[in-house]
């Protein structure tokens, strides 16, 4: 009798550890884990607001002036008109005739500045995974060699960042220029360039 009865109590533990323990057990461990994955969330999160409070105090630091500069070198906006007015600036100080703009894009829609009043048109590739975005646009500008040369220094170091992707040019013929539209001489030592470049900002 005393047999049969640790045998059962024997069947019953077993069984008991089975159906109550080791499912304990095992719930009792995964909540572990999980504490221990939440735990590491946990210090993840207060290293990035660590960081977060030294960027922008970081930020606070920066003076107008320099904020100024950082926005005209990589916008929020593309604002290509004044991109245009820019480069037209640049050509107009080498006496430069500039002309035959286009924008290399694949759609074009109308937005609003949140800084300035100007309207700009919007972005090359809207499905690009990027931080930012590319605004390739092509324009011919004449000149003497020597001139050009130094509009592309001027280009080079402008605030606004600018990339030259690609040049050509053409030896002047005697069909109607730029130049001859603006009612200067033509001159075989002044060349048409054809510059390819890109612009950036911010999305």
């Amino acid at each position: 009798m005393k047999f049969i009865f640790s045998i059962s109590f024997i069947i019953i533990t077993i069984g008991l550890f089975f159906a109550v323990v080791d499912p304990l057990y095992k719930e009792v461990n995964q909540l572990r884990a999980d504490v221990a994955t939440y735990n590491i969330a946990l210090n993840n999160s207060t290293e990035l607001q660590k960081t977060r409070d030294s960027l922008i105090e970081t930020y606070k630091n920066v003076t107008k002036e320099d904020k100024d500069r950082l926005t005209h070198l990589l916008p929020s906006t593309i604002d290509n008109i004044g991109l245009i007015l820019e480069i037209e600036k640049i050509a107009n100080l080498h006496g430069m005739p500039i002309g035959n703009i286009k924008f290399e894009t694949t759609s074009l829609e109308s937005q609003v500045s949140p800084t300035t009043d100007n309207i700009v048109v919007a972005e090359s590739d809207p499905a690009a995974n990027l931080p930012y975005g590319v605004f390739p646009m092509e324009f011919v500008i004449e000149g003497k060699y020597e001139t050009f040369i130094s509009f592309l220094k001027d280009l080079e170091h402008n605030l606004r960042l600018v990339d030259v992707k690609a040049i050509s040019f053409d030896v002047p013929t005697t069909t109607t220029t730029t130049s001859q539209v603006a009612g200067t001489t033509n001159d075989s030592s002044i060349y048409s360039y054809t510059l390819k470049v890109d612009t950036y900002w911010l999305k």
